[in-house]
This record gives C-alpha cells, sequence and structure tokens, in this order.
C-alpha cells in the first residue's frame, strides 16, 4: 500500500476574492496566492488556517464552463482531501481496487507544480491525490 500524507482539505467557493479576505481576516496565512490553473479551469489559493492545517480555496474562472459547477449548486464548502502519495499510478491503482472511480486522469496542477489525479471513493469522498515531487520547469517529474 502506498504511503499516503495530507497535503490539504479543498474547499469550493463562488468567488475566490471574498473568500480569501474573510479567511486572511479570521488568521488565515497565505501560502501560495492566488493563481490561475486553465488545465482545471479553476483558481485557486493554499492558505494554512490556525497555524495547523492547509486549505485550498478553488473558485471558477468562467462559471458557464466550471467542473466545480454540481458542488457550487449545492453552496460549496468542504470538496475534497488532498494526499501526497510517493507514485501516483500506484495510488490510483489501489483507489480502483477498493471500487473508487477515476474522475479526473492524471493531469497538472499549475499553483502545486506537481501531477494531480481525482477519484470519487463509494463512500462520496473526493480524493485528490497529488505526488510529492514537484515538476521539473519543462513539466516532467524529477
Amino acid at each position: 500500500m502506498s504511503k499516503k500524507t495530507l497535503a490539504h482539505i479543498g474547499y469550493v467557493v463562488p468567488h475566490l476574492e471574498g473568500a480569501l479576505r474573510r479567511f486572511v481576516h479570521e488568521g488565515a496565512a497565505v501560502v501560495i496566492p492566488p493563481t490561475r490553473d486553465p488545465i482545471q479551469k479553476v483558481i485557486v489559493c493554499l492558505l494554512r488556517v490556525d497555524e495547523a492545517v492547509n486549505v485550498e480555496l478553488v473558485a471558477p474562472i468562467d462559471e458557464s464552463d466550471c467542473p466545480i459547477h454540481s458542488r457550487l449548486a449545492r453552496g460549496g464548502g468542504l470538496d475534497h482531501l488532498c494526499y501526497f502519495v510517493d507514485d501516483l499510478a500506484e495510488a490510483l491503482a489501489e483507489e480502483q481496487a477498493r471500487g473508487a472511480l477515476v474522475v479526473c486522469e492524471p493531469c497538472k496542477a499549475v499553483a502545486f507544480r506537481r501531477l494531480v489525479a481525482f477519484v470519487h471513493r463509494r463512500s462520496g469522498m473526493v480524493v485528490e491525490l497529488m505526488t510529492r515531487n514537484e515538476m521539473s520547469s519543462e513539466g516532467e517529474q524529477p
């Protein structure tokens, strides 16, 4: 079984600017500033909340073409858990062996400069799997 450690908790918001202001006002620190990810069609920002947990705010770039539309329609909020993994293919295979469905094949996460994939577990939990190592400037894993 591949080793996983929590990278962040994903939190969907309709508009990043207002949500970011509220989180910072409550004491959150910006770890990665707002970053547009045209591959995933979202804008993200990574925060450290209460000096304890990383929270990724996720908002649509274009509300008419948005992969998080269904989450926003239900009010947004907690969206996914993200785990660092050593071997993305192995972690995906393990998730699938336990019945999870791949909802996003491996692709680059622009803000994190890592490969990610998403699965939907039978429990209903959406899980993002992210490589521990950043990609090189040429887009390849080191």
